[in-house]
């Protein structure tokens, strides 16, 4: 009995000692790969509703992801790990831009986990109340549009992230129907349809 005490004390004396960032790695290392719906809210300084989004989204990795806004906001992005496509269904029209450091504060990139990138971009910090865990990640760079984005934890599940911009608008993102594990290739896959206006913001134009 004294063996497994001195295990269990051994245990949570190390989790007690693990950074704020390697503890918010453990836990997101689940949601490397996933699938999930989300329900989006953006709201203005004054905490004023701007708008109201529901849709799906898929990651399999940083630069590979898939997400999708459903109607009156019909829009598709998709990360195929070269390029990012944007198709704006209103307009008719695709965006094809070069994945860059523009990624650096999205989504995908975060809930990918990767301790050396948070550790290099972001100053994170940790705070919790019985089961929960909330931890802010402030960029590092002073010319990020990104203030400051918040994830919070009930044990290992995420409920939500927040993104708040340099203009203090603040997103709120919150996650339903989570499926772990690699999602289907095609999802990170685009062709634009037939009549759609392309325009390519990559330099030169893709073949």
């Amino acid at each position: 009995m004294r063996i497994f005490l001195g295990l269990g004390c051994l245990l949570l004396s190390l989790v007690a000692h693990a950074s704020p960032i390697e503890s918010l790695a453990r836990l997101l290392e689940p949601y490397r790969a996933f699938s999930a719906d989300f329900k989006q809210s953006t709201l203005d300084p004054e905490g004023s509703p701007i708008n109201q989004m529901t849709g799906e989204l898929a990651i399999a990795s940083q630069s590979t992801f898939f997400w999708k806004t459903n109607p009156p906001f019909s829009q598709v992005i998709v990360a195929d790990g070269e390029v990012l496509w944007v198709f704006d269904e209103d307009l008719y029209q695709v965006q094809v831009r070069p994945l860059d450091d523009a990624l650096a504060a999205s989504p995908a990139a975060i809930l990918s986990g990767d301790l050396e990138m948070l550790g290099s971009r972001f100053q994170v910090t940790e705070d919790r109340f019985g089961t929960m865990a909330v931890y802010q990640l402030e960029p590092r760079a002073t010319d990020e549009v990104t203030r400051q984005i918040v994830l919070r934890f009930d044990g290992s599940r995420l409920l939500d992230l927040a993104i708040e911009d340099a203009l203090g608008n603040r997103s709120l993102v919150t996650l339903t129907a989570v499926m772990q594990g690699k999602p289907s290739n095609a999802l990170f896959q685009f062709t634009p349809p037939d009549g759609a206006d392309v325009i390519y913001a990559l330099g030169e134009k893709r073949q």
